[in-house]
């Protein structure tokens, strides 16, 4: 059961409460209940009857979000005892980001702030260990109850613009100009270190008898007393690092005589959002810059895109020789290769195409992707959550659009993979079609197949309906082949704030029924 409800400022508010049990084991989880909050960013220090422009502190822009949750996991028989009010695992969340961004001569986008957490817990945990003979230590952990908090905030500051260049060619017939757009970005992030004893959210690890605990460090660990709470714990280690990026694009232009707008030229992109990016962490102990990473895509037409990526490490590595058995081992060693005159070492490299034979469709799956990279850069997303978003951009079934009569695309993927030091290498390449078709105004029929060419058979192969029923929609999801056979039915309300209410039938190729 959810209920959510957006205030006339902005503000959003949502509760959930749900629960499920396992029969086979008799275990039951309980969610009572998961509340959230979330207030837009605002300017506290504007004025709606300003006049001219912002002044600097004007500029500062606050927002606030709060998650709350209150879970458990127990037994059937357990349940609605009393002591089971003492196991249900809960805490608050706060989120405080404070921004300010402003221009410097006219050029250079500037950017500062500071992002707070602050965590209310009602649990901490006290931990001892236990010496075992011919094993490694036990671990002991007792659960205190009682009301703790604790708080953590990181700095950041960034510097980004815009390097236009423009070539111009009267001898190359109709190519006229080629541009070329460079986005340069550095940051700065600095986050202090947490895990001090004096602080009160860690402390120092002691074995039963009372003798510290000693790392392979030969320094007594820490634990925090915040383990396994439900939005975890302060870091420990101190982290100031500077990130950069450079994102280029470069566009064509092309004298087209017979275009009817009047204009007489067309723009073509050659190059989208060539970017290549890095860090370098000034506390680390060793290995200080991390590895590069470059994208990009080019739409050479209509129907036809391509991405590629890739990873390149900086550096070195040395080949020892073990005197008793004779096997090379390879180990990498904090150096760079360039002070020795070589490139960083490709590590990862692919690259995919997607042709579509509707144009109008792969613009809609383009926009779709850009999106959601939007969306991304908005909200903060970890690049984790933004692959898995890009990954339903990716999926077929995943956006349907009854504005599209019809559409065939396929996609050719290849990609090739190291470890740091060169070896065990793979490389894998697939090649996927996808089409739908509109069979009336209301029916959809979508399908979804490939070719493996290491198991040189089809790979998963899935068959799928819509039928559009004004408020309702209607769907039928098929795996007629193959290890992992499925279907289901489902019937669901369109509007965003009921997707809850459906019905659903299903059969997974792990079920009986």
């Amino acid at each position: 059961m959810s209920y959510g409800r957006v205030f006339g400022n902005g503000i959003t508010l949502g509760i959930a409460a749900d629960g499920s049990q396992e029969t086979q084991n008799k275990s039951v989880s309980l969610r009572l209940p998961d509340i959230s909050l979330s207030v837009p960013t605002f300017n506290p220090f504007d004025s709606k009857d300003r006049l001219g422009e912002q002044k600097w502190y004007q500029k500062i822009t606050v927002g606030y979000s709060m998650q709350a949750s209150n879970t458990i996991t127990t037994t059937e028989d357990q349940l609605f005892k009393r002591e089971s009010l003492n196991k249900f695992k809960n805490g608050v969340s706060h989120q405080i980001p404070v921004n300010m961004a402003f221009n410097i001569a006219d050029y250079f986008n500037f950017n500062t702030g500071v992002s707070y957490t602050e965590r209310w817990q009602f649990q901490t945990v006290r931990k001892s260990y236990l010496k075992v003979l011919n094993s490694g230590d036990q671990e002991i952990i007792d659960t205190v109850a009682g009301f703790k908090r604790n708080g953590e905030y990181s700095l950041n500051m960034g510097v980004s613009t815009k390097i236009y260049s423009t070539a111009q060619f009267n001898k190359f017939g109709n190519f006229k100009a080629l541009r070329h757009v460079m986005t340069p970005q550095v940051s700065f992030s600095y986050r202090p270190d947490f895990s001090d004893v004096a602080k009160g959210y860690y402390k120092l690890a002691y074995y039963t008898d009372g003798t510290p605990k000693i790392g392979s460090d030969g320094q007594q660990q820490k634990y925090s007393i915040f383990e396994g709470s439900p939005y975890g714990f302060p870091g420990a280690g101190r982290s100031a690092s500077i990130s950069f990026s450079l994102d280029n694009t470069v566009e064509a232009k092309v004298l087209t005589p017979s275009d009817t707008t009047g204009k007489g030229d067309k723009k073509i992109p050659i190059i989208q959002g060539l970017s290549i990016s890095g860090s370098y962490n000034f506390l680390a102990p060793s290995f200080k810059l991390s590895t590069l990473g470059f994208s990009g895509r080019s739409q050479f037409t209509d129907k036809l895109g391509v991405n590629y990526y890739g990873t390149l490490d900086p550096y070195r590595y040395t080949d020892t020789v073990d005197v008793l058995t004779g096997k090379v081992s390879r180990k990498l060693i904090d150096d760079y290769v360039w002070n020795v005159g070589k490139l960083p070492r490709l590590t990862n490299f692919g690259f995919s195409f997607n042709y579509s034979l509707n144009p109008e469709a792969l613009k809609k799956k383009n926009e779709n992707e850009q999106n959601l990279k939007d969306k991304a850069a908005k909200t903060g997303m970890t690049p984790e959550q933004s692959e898995e978003l890009a990954k339903v951009s990716r999926d077929p079934n995943a956006f349907v659009d009854f504005k599209i009569p019809w559409n065939f695309a396929f996609s050719y993927t290849f990609n090739y993979n190291t470890d740091r030091v060169g070896q065990n290498s793979t490389i894998t390449n697939t090649l996927n079609f996808n089409g739908d078709a509109n069979i009336t105004p209301k029916w959809k029929v979508q399908f979804n197949s490939g070719w493996d060419f290491k198991a040189s058979t089809f790979s998963q192969t899935s068959l799928a309906i819509y039928r559009d029923l004004h408020c309702w929609d209607m769907s039928f999801s098929w795996i007629p082949f193959g290890a992992y056979q499925f279907y289901s039915v489902d019937i669901k309300v369109k509007a965003s704030v009921l997707q809850d209410l459906k019905l659903s039938k299903r059969k997974n190729y792990y079920t009986r029924f």
